[in-house]
């Protein structure tokens, strides 16, 4: 965060999943992240670096991928979308696609293979003396943030 007029607390985390609709993850039969730059990517244009990503298999084997990217959407909703229809592979939240997941209609590509985290962050104005309705819904969405980290658990 860059703006020092605000303050931000962690209230959670999320696993950044490898996704694809099955068609397309059909056509990927490799099982490093060596050749996915050859594919379709829907690059999500809200994300700082949006086609660049660090793959990590159990901290023994890293790479650097730059995707080519096939289209840039600057919602995640909409890249979710995208995915659904067979636009490409894409990086999503987990708790996003659990249940796409589930149904079969989204797959974890390459799942042996782990990208970094995403936080979860309630940001606010730093104040010296912060109103206690703003400390206590803070409070209130760190515990919602155990609570929902407990529902996916990696």
């Amino acid at each position: 965060m860059n703006d020092s007029s605000q303050q931000a607390r962690r209230i959670g985390s999320f696993r950044q999943l490898l996704v694809a609709a099955p068609d397309v993850a059909a056509a990927f039969r490799s099982k490093t992240p060596d050749e996915l730059a050859a594919l379709p990517f829907i690059a999500n244009g809200a994300l700082d670096e949006p086609l660049v990503w660090r793959f990590t298999r159990r901290d023994i084997d890293s790479r650097t991928i730059r995707m080519r990217q096939s289209i840039s959407i600057n919602t995640t909703p909409a890249v979710l979308g995208a995915a659904l229809a067979g636009g490409g592979l894409c990086v999503l939240p987990d708790y996003l696609v659990a249940e796409h997941l589930k149904s079969r209609r989204l797959v974890h590509v390459l799942p042996s293979w782990s990208l970094p985290t995403g936080g979860i962050h309630a940001v606010y104005p730093a104040a010296r003396f912060r109103p206690p309705k703003i400390t206590a819904f803070v409070a209130m969405l760190v515990q919602e943030g155990r609570t929902l980290a407990s529902k996916f658990p990696e």
